[in-house]
């Protein structure tokens, strides 16, 4: 158990699940709190199993896990109700209140998933492809008074809908502003 990534938005609930990891032994690789940041945290990783609710303050669990369906598996702890509104093919739920063995089983079985089917790794992007989005983010958030995470977003659904690339998205945005 490795790579593990505990992101809630509640800090209480963050807390709760670091000690219940730690009474195990185990250490988790990264915490956040928002989906914007654990998208950015498992990247940087290369993959991970995600421990997490099921809604952040900028997205869903569902969102993050489409963000993340090759990178990452997520592990949703929720009310039953909550985790009906959930769905992914990289999303695992267990409602809560949740027995320890429950959790640890689970837990267990997606960090053996996850070593057995290794991930794309995260592409590398030049400098002038991080400069083109770091600008169309900062014009979408000044233009359309979006948050950074909103405008990330936004790019990326742009990206995934056209099938381009990120930056292509990007030069495509302020290409569009300019003209």
């Amino acid at each position: 158990m490795e790579r593990i990534v505990v992101a809630f938005s509640h800090e209480e609930a963050q807390r709760r699940i670091l000690r219940l990891l730690e009474s195990a032994g185990c250490s988790p690789a990264a915490c956040c709190s928002s989906g914007g940041e654990t998208i950015r945290t498992v990247r940087k990783l290369g993959g991970a199993v995600v421990v997490c609710g099921f809604k952040f303050r900028d997205m869903t669990a569902s969102e993050v896990a489409a963000s993340l369906r090759d990178t990452a598996v997520l592990l949703v702890l929720a009310s039953a109700a909550h985790l009906d509104f959930c769905e992914g093919e990289n999303l695992f739920k267990l409602p809560t209140p949740a027995a320890r063995s429950d959790f640890f089983a689970s837990l267990d079985m997606l960090c053996r998933q996850e070593a057995r089917c290794p991930r794309r790794s995260p592409t590398q992007r030049d400098e002038e492809e991080v400069r083109l989005i770091r600008r169309a983010k900062e014009l979408l958030m000044e233009v359309n008074r979006m948050s950074e995470a909103e405008a990330h977003r936004f790019l990326q659904k742009r990206s995934m809908d056209a099938g381009l690339k990120l930056a292509e998205t990007a030069r495509l945005v302020l290409e569009h502003y300019a003209g």
